[in-house]
């Protein structure tokens, strides 16, 4: 809007304040772009590492705990069991890892028809957040059984970890 018809905040400033005021509005920004600093920018003679070792570092995945109690207080801490279903030809485990991610360290591995408390999934379902009851003990509890008030880590004393989803037949609890 013009200064003319009033629609404007500063139309109150005589004419040549209200000129010095727009200039300065428009000139701060571009001022402080060039305050920056641009001397962090590296140099091209500089010895830049080798892309090959940040790949490495930007996939190593970190370890990430099984939630338990998703379902609310009104739910088991794990509230479905799982199964391991037929192996990949050749395959004598499935491994269950510390982070949702094929790179991720294994923690355990599973034979077929070993079972589980499924917690929690990935958002995009492709893995499952597991607690593993020992092998000699498939029945036992683990801690995942009960109600809990609020979702948590999982810091029982069963193995826990994410294992990929397509190798699990799922069941009630």
């Amino acid at each position: 809007m013009n200064r003319a018809n009033g629609w404007n905040a500063l139309a109150f400033l005589p004419m040549p304040l209200y000129q010095s005021v727009m200039r300065r509005l428009i000139l701060a920004p571009i001022l402080s772009l060039a305050a920056c600093n641009f001397s962090a920018v590296e140099s091209e003679n500089r010895q830049q590492p080798s892309p090959a070792a940040d790949t490495a570092q930007a996939i190593a995945p970190q370890a990430r705990p099984v939630r338990i109690g998703e379902g609310g207080p009104g739910f088991a801490a794990c509230q479905s069991r799982g199964t391991v279903g037929a192996l990949d030809p050749g395959a004598s485990d499935t491994p269950v890892r510390i982070a949702p991610f094929a790179e991720a360290e294994p923690v355990a591995a599973l034979a077929e028809g070993a079972v589980m408390f499924v917690c929690t999934r990935t958002l995009d379902q492709r893995w499952l957040g597991v607690v593993v009851p020992p092998a000699d003990a498939p029945d036992a509890d683990c801690g995942v059984r009960a109600r809990v008030d609020r979702p948590r880590d999982y810091d029982g004393g069963c193995a826990s970890g994410w294992i990929a989803a397509n190798t699990i037949r799922l069941s009630g609890s």
